[in-house]
């Protein structure tokens, strides 16, 4: 029945406000501490392809990870949940990208390709739609290879948290609360390693920033 209701545009409209709305409130009742900024500015600088990654569990408060002049647009699922999370990061000045990520590859190249060749920052959580959890397909890294793109790891951790029970143990997060979100260091496609070789060192990467804003939002 619920699943019927969300299927209505309107409806996906309203909750995407409602969801913006709570993420809004999150945001400014809270203490919101960056780490490793510079990383990020660096490379915004050089004025290199880039692409953003973060685990799919941490997408509620993605969206103020973001405060850089370039244009931030982010690869969600053509799914219900998906034209949903749309409608929410619209409301916060983030543009989508439908597609998906798969197991070999990745839904949208081309237009991913488009939007990196016009100096929009790309958003991909790389182990979305539907898992395994904060594992990382292969996907990404033949995206990385084919674009020669830059890729940057982020992650953010909330004080006070809890997991829903999803596919991805996705982290609800209250207002009133303590965040920190950590950018990790610029990783670029390595033509001297094999494919699963690269999608480790990106995998690693991925896990360090999301253990460290663990640690550091405690």
């Amino acid at each position: 029945m619920i699943k019927k209701i969300l299927q209505h545009k309107y409806i996906q409209e309203f909750v995407g406000w409602i969801i913006a709305f709570y993420i809004k409130v999150c945001f400014n009742t809270s203490l919101w501490y960056l780490k490793n900024d510079e990383e990020i500015t660096s490379t915004l600088k050089k004025n290199k392809k880039l692409i953003v990654i973060f685990w799919h569990n941490r997408l509620l408060m993605a969206p103020y990870c973001w405060n850089y002049s370039k244009p931030f647009k982010m690869l969600i699922s053509s799914h219900r949940d998906g034209k949903i999370i749309s409608n929410a990061v619209a409301h916060l000045g983030i543009g989508t990208i439908k597609g998906s990520s798969n197991k070999n590859k990745i839904s949208s190249a081309k237009e991913i390709l488009t939007n990196l060749t016009m100096n929009n920052v790309v958003g991909i959580t790389p182990d979305g739609p539907r898992g395994p959890n904060e594992k990382m397909k292969e996907g990404i890294v033949s995206l990385l290879k084919k674009t020669n793109a830059t890729v940057i790891p982020l992650s953010y951790s909330a004080k006070f948290n809890f997991k829903l029970n999803s596919w991805d143990k996705f982290i609800f997060v209250t207002p009133f609360n303590k965040f920190v979100a950590v950018w990790g260091n610029a990783i670029e496609y390595n033509n001297k390693k094999k494919l699963d070789e690269n999608l480790q060192i990106i995998q690693d990467e991925l896990n360090r920033v999301t253990k460290l804003s663990e640690n550091l939002s405690k």
